[in-house]
């Protein structure tokens, strides 16, 4: 398949605005342009089946790793040169096994495989086993023990020993990091107290009176230039810890046009299944979701995409509203988290699907008759 192109339109908006808490101006006046482009995959299929949400960036921006957990294969794409360069087996048991479904995995800097589910590890590019990582183990006969649902590991750089984790306890609204240094099988935690405000949000779902879990107040980890940052959904706010200076500090905002948190009052309880599990749903997801941030190497920006859910009357087989639609909002931050941007994306109907920046360009992915696209969206 020959790479293929696509001009759509450029937008542009004018205004400005003033963060009067930074004191600083705050650019609405935005000129952006996208683009299309395809992978040619060969004679292969591209896994989409999971809308990328299985894969992960090199540390160069060049090549995109995508997980098939249904074929235990890892798929290398060209980014530069649009094309799928080769695919990896990897063995589900026996030394070199990555276990029966992966929870998730991330590319290392080396270009390695972090995978973590039943097993926990690093694998090389032919899908052999070079550490593994004993967390389970580490974890037995602790506060944490038979309830830590680990978030994305993140090896810490320059320390080859040490890697880093998020954590909520189950049915407390206890966050903190949970950072293992395997050269002597130790842990230790960082709390993340400011987490706790994320309860005026939370929607427990009961069944017969039992907890069954809960929905709207969530987290999203992302790591970029030595920095783990932590979002929050329902709050204009973040926790970065800088890795390399073990230090850690939190960051507040209110944008012109997403505000410093979700407003309506949503109920602290609803039923499982049925029809108030629907609305608090919709209500919840009608309001504004902040979204996770990204790193522009290039122009040393941060971007985040905040949405908004548009849904229609229509009920779906799962009980819960069908989506119609969605406003999305674009902010940019500088390099120290200023917020210096802000601007509703009209061309967005939808909630973004699974994105990255490369060369200075948001890539967001594109199912085009089962294979692999990506729009490119270009700031001026």
């Amino acid at each position: 398949m020959k790479n293929l192109i696509l001009p759509i339109i450029a937008l542009v908006l004018y205004s400005c605005g003033k963060d009067e808490e930074q004191g600083l101006s705050i650019e609405t006046n935005l000129s952006y342009s996208f683009d299309t482009v395809m992978v040619d995959a060969g004679d292969k299929f591209l896994h989409l089946n999971d809308n990328l949400y299985l894969s992960d960036l090199s540390a160069n921006e060049r090549y995109l790793f995508n997980w098939n957990r249904n074929t235990n294969t890892l798929e290398k794409i060209d980014l530069d040169e649009l094309r799928l360069l080769n695919t990896v087996n990897f063995e589900k048991e026996g030394p070199n096994g990555v276990g029966a479904f992966t929870f998730d995995f991330a590319i290392t800097q080396d270009d390695n495989s972090l995978f973590w589910s039943s097993k926990k590890g690093v694998w090389d590019q032919s899908g052999v086993l070079i550490r593994e990582l004993p967390i389970d183990k580490l974890l037995e006969n602790t506060e944490h023990t038979d309830e830590v649902m680990l978030s994305r590991l993140v090896q810490i750089p320059n320390e080859p020993d040490k890697y880093l984790t998020f954590h909520r306890k189950w049915r407390s609204l206890d966050f903190y990091f949970l950072i293992f240094d395997f050269s002597d099988d130790s842990f230790r935690k960082i709390e993340l107290p400011e987490l706790q405000k994320l309860a005026e949000f939370e929607i427990t779902l009961l069944n017969g009176g039992q907890w069954m879990g809960s929905f709207n107040a969530g987290t999203m980890q992302t790591v970029y230039n030595d920095k783990i940052i932590l979002a929050l959904n329902s709050f204009n706010q973040a926790y970065i810890y800088d890795m390399k200076a073990d230090s850690l500090y939190f960051k507040t905002w209110d944008g012109p046009m997403v505000g410093s948190k979700q407003t309506t009052q949503l109920p602290k309880e609803v039923p499982a299944e049925g029809k108030e599990r629907a609305e608090a749903i919709r209500k919840a997801n009608e309001e504004i979701n902040y979204g996770p941030f990204l790193w522009d190497m290039k122009n040393k920006k941060y971007y985040r995409f905040s949405v908004k859910t548009i849904y229609s009357e229509e009920l779906t087989e799962f009980e819960t509203y069908k989506v119609s639609g969605a406003e999305v909002f674009l902010s940019i931050f500088d390099k120290d988290f200023d917020l210096i941007a802000e601007s509703k994306i009209p061309e967005f109907q939808n909630r973004p699907t699974k994105h990255f920046v490369k060369d200075g360009q948001i890539w967001l992915f594109e199912n085009i008759d089962d294979e692999l696209g990506f729009v490119r969206m270009k700031i001026k």
